[in-house]
């Protein structure tokens, strides 16, 4: 019963406002209007909706007066001070300064000539030095027991003087100069030849080195007596004009076919030389040399 009354109620609004709207005819304000033609404007909403633009412009008209308060307050702080009577019972307190000072002038000391240090005696004497006959001097020299037994310091030339005067103090001594040791000129890098970037190479490649060594090694007799076979492992360097140096032997078989394979390497032709970033380098290369009976 209670659904059916209250169903009933809204109707009537309903009818009302749709009665209303009918009378009216169809113009309408904005669309706030056209939103609710058919809709219950009592509720609320409609007003709550109809009256959000002066509700937000009065917030804001507010909060900009707030503002400007926040703002000028400082301002007008700083003129009414300004605007305000000095207190007559202030104490006036005078800044009071020292009276100056006059600085007796003191004369500068007299300047007292120090008389120079006494000096010792000297006896001439100068070192014998090869020369041609017109240039000997023919003044006559100290003898070298007179130079011993006398209490005067040797000097460059003889001269009177006090005994015992301090000894005059030679600036930059040619006796004290420091000597240089000179300098080792510096060791050229040898690379391994797997750092380089172009490895040496023997004139015609891999197999012409075969050849060159099959042709020029001599078996050695004592290796050949005591059927000695096998490889000797070498080691030497292959510098930048491409010429070979420091061979070593690395292992050797004996029976003189170490000695021999250095002989034959160090009498090889000229290899091209490695690279470095486009440079020719010294590097170290490693070559077995084997001895084989027939």
């Amino acid at each position: 019963m209670l659904q059916h009354s209250w169903s009933h109620s809204d109707h009537s609004v309903n009818t009302s406002v749709m009665a209303a709207e009918m009378h009216s005819g169809p113009a309408y304000r904005d669309m706030l209007d056209i939103v609710f033609s058919n809709r219950n404007r009592a509720y609320g909403a409609y007003l709550l909706r109809r009256e959000y633009p002066n509700r937000l412009r009065n917030a804001l008209i507010f909060a900009l007066i707030l503002v400007g308060i926040g703002l000028g307050a400082p301002l007008l702080l700083r003129a009414a001070k300004t605007l305000m009577p000095l207190d007559p019972y202030t104490e006036y307190k005078p800044i009071l300064e020292a009276p100056p000072i006059e600085l007796e002038k003191v004369p500068p000391p007299p300047v007292v000539e120090t008389p120079p240090p006494p000096t010792r005696s000297t006896i001439e004497f100068v070192p014998p030095v090869v020369r041609p006959d017109e240039l000997v001097n023919e003044a006559p020299q100290t003898a070298v027991d007179e130079l011993v037994q006398s209490t005067a310091d040797i000097g460059a030339t003889t001269q009177t003087g006090t005994d015992e005067a301090p000894p005059a103090i030679i600036e930059n001594p040619t006796e004290l100069r420091i000597i240089e040791e000179p300098k080792k000129p510096a060791e050229e890098e040898t690379f391994e030849i797997f750092t380089v970037q172009k490895p040496p190479s023997f004139p015609g490649g891999e197999n012409e080195l075969m050849l060159y060594l099959a042709k020029n090694i001599k078996y050695p007799a004592l290796a050949n007596e005591n059927r000695i076979q096998g490889a000797v492992h070498l080691s030497f360097v292959v510098n930048k004009d491409g010429t070979v140096s420091d061979v070593t032997i690395v292992r050797d078989i004996g029976g003189g076919c170490g000695k021999e394979a250095v002989r034959v390497v160090s009498n090889m032709p000229k290899w091209s030389p490695g690279e470095a970033n486009g440079h020719p380098v010294k590097v170290r290369y490693r070559l077995p040399v084997r001895f084989k009976l027939q």
